[in-house]
């Protein structure tokens, strides 16, 4: 059941970010301050690897930054979203 909450949770704080992509720190503080306990790394990174490999999210290059990962919603995620 956590695991889904955290899912549900990326999903939608990715999708009130829109049109933008959130950094992937921004992401981990935003989501720990909406669940509780906070998520720790490995948990952070086994539910960001899920939701990526269904294509409900995706990477974004930031122009500035080649080491900086950012996430945005798809259509998939805001399809899981849904449901």
């Amino acid at each position: 059941m956590r695991a889904i909450n955290i899912r549900r949770t990326i999903l939608d704080l990715l999708e009130r970010a829109q049109p933008y992509a959130l950094p992937e720190p921004q992401l981990a503080v935003e989501l720990n301050g909406a669940i509780r306990p906070p998520a720790g790394r490995a948990e952070l990174d086994e539910e960001l690897l899920f939701l990526q490999t269904r294509a409900c999210i995706a990477t974004v290059p930031d122009p500035l930054d080649d080491n900086l990962v950012k996430w945005a919603i798809t259509e998939a995620g805001k399809t899981m979203l849904r449901h």
